[in-house]
């Protein structure tokens, strides 16, 4: 017997028994986050089980079509021992925020489904294949394992969480295996066209500003294999864009030819957000950790209570260090 299948056997009769449910993720939610949490929140709708869907921040807007996200419930408003709490796409407890932390560490019993490498396995019942291109991929084989009917709204649920978190299927993660689980995605009935048109196909206008601000001033580093790119709060401001919408600006970064990692900085109220995007060669964890933070060898990310400059000069040194001073 797989590891899957003892896993999914696990976790059906812990659902089974189970009278209260929750579901929760990590706050900044994305596609991965937000498509796993859908396919999940229909399987267990689907066995009738009483739901109550974690919400620790706000969904950005690309992602609205999910019906899910109209279900889910502030974590302020729940103060309650759930028998059952399953976290997805998370790779530590920290991740939930303060209030999210709580109640997962009050839960009867707890479940961790994830693909980070960086992942602590902190449940009390635990699946993390880091090999695995997202949550969505760990998520449906479990539930493949547990013959599990797959609707079509899980299947969008699914194909969402597997193509944002692929950057469109361009990863080294993906291979031969997630192209078969896609198929099996379009045969239960996935809704590829509004995925496409909500996710990729509907930049408003004021985030185009936003990523033409932030863009304009990218500096180069290390003979331009390293770009960074900052957004300040008076950019967001400035164009009127949504906290959400820096999302991809790491990526246009990454894109310029001769670029092999691309560093992004988020300035935020209380924090500074780090995400790091490769193309080949650097291990976008090795940089992450330096801040703390985690995840994949082609993307990675980090948060800090520094202010934005000493950020900047950290990582100006850390670039200088690992890439300039050893000829990489």
């Amino acid at each position: 017997m797989s590891d899957i299948q003892r896993f999914a056997d696990t976790l059906r009769d812990k659902i089974r028994r189970a009278d209260t449910v929750a579901i929760m993720s990590h706050t900044s939610p994305d596609g991965d986050n937000l498509g796993s949490l859908d396919a999940m929140y229909g399987f267990l709708k689907g066995l009738n089980k009483k739901v109550v869907y974690l919400s620790n921040d706000d969904v950005p807007k690309d992602f609205a079509y999910l019906p899910s996200t109209k279900a889910r419930v502030d974590v302020s408003s729940v103060d309650e021992a759930f028998d059952l709490l399953i976290a997805l796409d998370s790779s530590d407890a920290d991740r939930f925020g303060p209030k999210g932390k709580e109640l997962f560490e009050k839960a009867k019993l707890t479940v961790n489904i994830d693909h980070h490498m960086s992942n602590l396995s902190y449940a009390d019942l635990n699946c993390v294949l880091p090999k695995a291109t997202s949550t969505g991929e760990v998520l449906f084989r479990v539930l493949e394992a547990m013959d599990a009917e797959i609707t079509p709204a899980m299947a969008t649920g699914f194909y969402t969480a597997i193509s944002t978190d692929t950057g469109s299927f361009q990863y080294d993660s993906v291979n031969g295996d997630t192209h078969r689980i896609v198929a099996k995605l379009y045969d239960a009935g996935c809704d590829h066209n509004i995925v496409v048109k909500s996710v990729y196909q509907s930049m408003s206008k004021e985030k185009l500003a936003l990523s033409s601000r932030v863009l304009s001033d990218l500096r180069f580093m290390a003979d331009g294999k390293i770009s960074i790119a900052v957004c300040r709060l008076k950019d967001i401001e400035a164009t009127g864009a949504a906290k959400d919408d820096t999302e991809g600006i790491v990526e246009k970064a990454r894109n310029i030819d001769g670029v092999e990692m691309a560093i992004f900085l988020k300035e935020k109220a209380d924090e500074v957000k780090l995400s790091f995007r490769s193309k080949s060669y650097l291990n976008c964890t090795e940089f992450a950790s330096v801040f703390g933070g985690g995840g994949h060898i082609r993307a990675a990310g980090a948060s800090s209570k520094d202010s934005l400059d000493s950020v900047i000069e950290k990582v100006e040194a850390l670039v200088r260090d690992k890439i300039e001073n050893t000829g990489q």
